[in-house]
């Protein structure tokens, strides 16, 4: 049975709807016809497939259909040509949206300018270093390895800004341009404009998303600016309460921080591990060092230091009853002998123990005692180390790690001498927790310090770009924090 033709008055030029959906729309007030048509010769563009093209019904435009036939489609034939509607320049872009997002990059843009040198500051101290690797003969000579060194990493780091920062003033100057010839064109409102401002609009889209996204790594850049946040950094994961649930979990963070690591950039490698009595580790230390445009290791690293704490079905009850468990997580950054030095830790602070490394190396690592632990009495902190096959090489590297722990602990507390850290180390248990992993009854990540939560729990545990989203969080929250004690130390002072 054919349905009845009806009018109605509408403003967009498409819209496939059914007898129920009949709808009015207001651009125009553009007399039309709708007829019934099969099914599978519906018509639906792609703008059109949001509710939010849906506006209001107005049931004094349309004639409602006899419930027999609610079950015909129809399809709504402009009188006006489809393909003039469909290229209407007025639907292809979204000029308030596209305004914001120019005008939010080229804000963080600026901002990430304030903390930066000029460019042609950075183009004369550029040509100073390499006028000096080139002016003496004798620069890249042995003698001169260490200054040669820090010259080397100096060019490769200015000549990096450099062009971290013409790229940023291309893709602003290309989304200004863009936004202001699309401004004029969208003005016009002509018809035979239509490509040229859909040309013109994917232009200037993509060099402000580019410039958003590349100001906001770079703003994450400018939280690491801490004494020690460009160096290498080792973790140092240790089972908490909860038995060999919490083995297993130390497993599941070794695998989490292991492939962020490699999300990152980072070069990542297992220094020590200690397999668990049934599943998982005891214990895993990792080393993690900058490897191409990565960012600074410990900087990015030293805010998982702390408990974490999971809470799921755990696979090792019988009951399979939800289970807490704990995971402790120590980031201690590995400072060069240059910067040690000069640190003197009494010996009588100092408790150094021997033990067999074990493992590959024959008979000298399992007969004779070549590991080396040495533990801080006034903090409690200990560090082993098990690397080499000499006995006295290994207590070189384990009591340099100590004084980058102390280091940073002192950094952290804001000490000005490493004698008056007292016991500040991680607690892997109730109430230490800086962030809960909950996989039952519900599915949540929540950082405890920041508030940052996410529901996308596999995500997180696969170290991709959800994890990145809460590290940076924690970044920005950690300033926004300096900033106010610094704001509330200046009205003190004044």
């Amino acid at each position: 049975m054919k349905c009845p033709t009806i009018t109605i008055s509408i403003t967009t030029p498409f819209l496939v709807f059914s007898s129920r959906e009949a709808a009015a729309f207001e651009i125009g007030c553009l007399k039309t016809n709708v007829a019934a048509v099969n099914p599978s010769s519906f018509f639906y563009p792609s703008h059109l497939h949001s509710d939010s093209t849906l506006q209001s019904f107005d049931t004094r435009c349309a004639k409602r259909v006899p419930r027999r036939d609610r079950s015909c489609r129809f399809a709504l034939l402009a009188s006006r040509s489809d393909e003039a509607s469909s290229k209407s320049p007025l639907r292809l872009v979204d000029l308030p949206a596209l305004k914001r997002l120019v005008q939010e990059a080229s804000t963080l843009h600026d901002q990430n300018l304030s903390c930066t040198p000029p460019l042609d500051q950075i183009a004369s101290r550029l040509a100073d270093l390499e006028t000096e690797s080139m002016a003496d003969p004798n620069f890249w000579d042995a003698s001169n390895s260490a200054r040669s060194e820090i010259v080397t990493r100096e060019i490769a780091r200015y000549t990096k800004l450099k062009e971290q920062l013409e790229r940023w003033q291309k893709l602003r100057s290309d989304a200004e341009d863009a936004l202001e010839l699309l401004q004029d064109l969208y003005e016009d409102s002509q018809q035979e404009n239509a490509e040229m401002i859909q040309l013109t609009w994917e232009e200037c889209r993509s060099s402000a998303q580019a410039l958003f996204d590349l100001s906001q790594k770079y703003e994450l850049q400018t939280l690491l600016s801490g004494p020690y946040d460009a160096s290498p950094c080792a973790l140092l994961l240790t089972a908490g309460a909860g038995g060999t649930e919490s083995c297993d979990w130390v497993d599941m963070l070794y695998r989490m921080y292991t492939r962020h690591a490699q999300h990152m950039g980072y070069r990542v490698t297992t220094l020590d591990s200690t397999p668990g009595d049934v599943v998982g580790y005891k214990s895993v230390e990792l080393s993690i060092d900058c490897d191409n445009d990565a960012m600074n290791p410990y900087g990015w690293f030293k805010g998982e230091k702390g408990a974490h704490r999971l809470v799921r079905l755990s696979p090792f009850n019988a009951n399979n009853k939800r289970q807490t468990t704990f995971a402790g997580v120590d980031v201690v950054p590995i400072i060069e002998d240059e910067q040690l030095k000069d640190i003197e830790i009494p010996e009588k602070e100092l408790e150094i123990t021997t033990m067999r490394s074990g493992g590959k190396g024959g008979q000298n690592v399992n007969k004779v005692e070549t590991g080396v632990r040495i533990k801080h009495l006034p903090s409690g902190i200990a560090v082993k180390c098990t690397e080499e096959r000499s006995q006295s090489k290994n207590k070189q590297i384990a009591l340099a790690r100590l004084k980058g722990q102390l280091l940073a602990i002192a950094q952290e507390q804001r000490l000005q001498d490493i004698n008056a850290i007292r016991g500040d180390i991680v607690e892997a248990s109730w109430g230490a927790q800086i962030r809960n992993y909950v996989m039952q009854p519900y599915k949540l990540v929540k950082d405890g310090r920041s508030g940052w939560e996410t529901t996308n729990v596999e995500g997180f545990l696969d170290g991709g770009e959800v994890l990145e989203d809460c590290v940076g969080s924690l970044l920005r929250w950690r300033r926004g924090v300096e900033d106010k004690e610094r704001e509330e130390r200046d009205l003190e002072s004044a």
